[in-house]
């Protein structure tokens, strides 16, 4: 491994998801397949790489939602910024990212994950189910 680069310092930003929930399986699928320079790294949350990635954050905080893991190896939950931090970090979203900066619009992106995350029981029924991917380095 390269000297700059150590468990929390990804070189590119990591997106953690819950590969037990139907939903958060669905979402990381959706974002590898349009995601096709590989910004993103992509790993369950109970794989041993994420635990490296969020050592920051208190075991007990890390279930219950979707992480971030910039470049800078600073993690980010998605109902706290997250949403707003990946979509930045993508070429094809960026500019929707800086217009919801501009508008103040992070809350609202944060209720809606909130809300989903409230109810992803629910609405991963509503989505096709299938494997968790892992996409990292």
């Amino acid at each position: 491994m390269p000297k700059d680069q150590s468990p929390t310092r990804p070189p590119r930003p990591v997106l953690l998801y819950d590969d037990g929930c139907r939903l958060c399986r669905w979402a990381a699928r959706v974002v590898a397949r349009f995601d096709r320079g590989e910004t993103f790294a992509l790993l369950p949350l109970g794989d041993a790489a994420a635990a490296q990635a969020l050592a920051t954050v208190p075991a007990d905080a890390r279930n219950g939602r979707w992480w971030l893991v910039l470049r800078d190896g600073s993690a980010v939950p998605g109902d706290a910024g997250g949403g707003v931090a990946a979509l930045g970090e993508a070429t094809l979203t960026r500019p929707l990212a800086r217009g919801l900066r501009v508008a103040r619009a992070s809350p609202i992106v944060d209720a809606l994950d909130r809300f989903a995350a409230r109810h992803r029981g629910k609405i991963g029924r509503l989505v096709p189910d299938g494997p968790a991917p892992r996409r990292y380095p």
